[in-house]
């Protein structure tokens, strides 16, 4: 026997078409908050305000010439080496960088580890860090003295 579709029957089956579609949505965007806040800066609004005074420190930077060759490696205690050679406008070695920065994970702010560097040889300089997962990783640099300098580069840990 087939049953005739009523009116009542159309809106409970309207109803929970449209339930399951915002049950599934409010799972999703849970997930999705609690995973990722979906901001990459600590302080966006921040950052946005000091743009012109970053525009002016990236000028100077360029004007000093400094250039920075970033590479990563893994030891073989299973730790994580930073490397940056760092030169001048001449291609020589800048040596007494007060150089820190970041192992930044592309999806996983959790995952971060900052770096200190000491200078292993003139204008080269390294920081080893454990913990750290194979893949790509954003190794951010910056001088903590007082001339601006800042690089970064995506490398790959084995």
């Amino acid at each position: 026997m087939i049953r005739k579709l009523t009116g009542y029957g159309v809106l409970g089956w309207l109803a929970a078409f449209f339930g399951l579609i915002l049950v599934t949505n409010i799972v999703f965007i849970t997930l999705a908050v609690r995973t990722f806040r979906g901001e990459d800066e600590e302080l966006p609004y921040l950052q946005g305000v000091r743009y012109n005074q970053t525009l002016a420190q990236r000028a100077e930077q360029v004007e000093r010439g400094w250039r920075a060759s970033i590479a990563a490696s893994r030891l073989a205690s299973g730790d994580v080496r930073a490397t940056i050679q760092l030169t001048g406008q001449d291609n020589s070695p800048q040596t007494g960088a007060r150089l820190a920065g970041m192992l930044r994970h592309p999806a996983d702010e959790s995952l971060d580890r900052k770096l200190r560097f000491q200078e292993m040889a003139p204008g080269r300089y390294a920081a080893d860090t454990r913990g750290v997962q194979a893949g790509h990783w954003d190794v951010v640099v910056f001088n903590q003295a007082k001339e601006p300098f800042r690089a970064g580069r995506r490398v790959w840990v084995p």
